[in-house]
């Protein structure tokens, strides 16, 4: 791994602080900002994966407890995507694809969704017209995004809360708990098929946790209790676009 001086660590920290702190808020766990700062470090993210994914799992504890505590939940929902992703986020991160294509086609779908919400958050309101819960189709998506998940090594709740956000199976608010319980289940999966030889060995990168969790526990208080639901779709959308926006950059270069 690429030796941090202290002032690369002391950024590295503040980094992931703000990351926490804004994915926290709307229910993610931040991997995909966690890689960025990475990143402009010199630390590839086949280095830093494992990291990532355990303070993606603590971060999204720390969003479920909150969302789950407002009232913000619904268990039954998550298992019908989690019982499809677990083996797949599994699998998928067994596999290696080349770093371009997948910048490119994560990035685009990201930054669209993100502008997607951006636009729809103009008019949106805390009275949400619900749809009916189609359990099917809540099947074939959690494998999908659960391969996706493993594959990039991320939780994948930056491709579940669009989905049930256009989707309208449930309140805005409430894709924040839903997203960060599928960011655990998936992570937790990715972190049993990187084995425990990596995880054992994750080094000095386990320090994250500790920046990431502080953020965490303010950002889902706002989040969760102080946004109203406009707020949280805008800040939901600003998330997307910049991870997106971030992934298509890397992808260019």
């Amino acid at each position: 791994m690429h030796e941090l001086t202290t002032i690369n660590w002391a950024l590295l920290l503040a980094a992931v602080f703000t990351v926490a702190f804004f994915y926290s808020s709307v229910g993610h766990g931040g991997a995909t900002g966690y890689l960025a700062a990475l990143a402009v470090l010199g630390i590839a993210p086949t280095s830093a994966k494992v990291a990532v994914l355990i303070t993606n799992v603590l971060v999204a504890s720390v969003a479920l407890w909150r969302f789950w505590r407002a009232g913000y939940f619904d268990w039954k929902i998550l298992l019908w995507f989690a019982v499809a992703s677990v083996p797949c986020a599994i699998w998928g991160s067994k596999i290696k694809i080349s770093p371009h294509t997948y910048k490119l086609i994560l990035g685009s779908v990201l930054t669209i969704a993100g502008l997607i919400l951006l636009f729809r958050s103009r008019w949106q309101t805390d009275d949400v017209t619900l749809r009916k819960f189609f359990w099917p189709l809540a099947l074939v998506i959690g494998a999908g995004l659960g391969f996706l998940a493993g594959l990039t090594g991320i939780g994948g709740g930056v491709f579940l809360s669009p989905l049930l956000y256009l989707f309208r199976w449930v309140k805005p608010k409430t894709t924040g708990g839903i997203a960060a319980g599928f960011i655990i289940v998936n992570s937790i999966g990715g972190l049993i098929g990187a084995g425990w030889e990596k995880i054992s060995h994750v080094g000095p990168l386990l320090w994250l946790t500790v920046p990431a969790v502080i953020g965490a526990l303010l950002g889902t208080h706002y989040g969760a209790r102080r946004w109203s639901s406009v707020t949280f779709s805008r800040v939901l959308a600003a998330v997307l676009v910049f991870a997106g926006g971030k992934l298509l950059l890397e992808a260019a270069n």
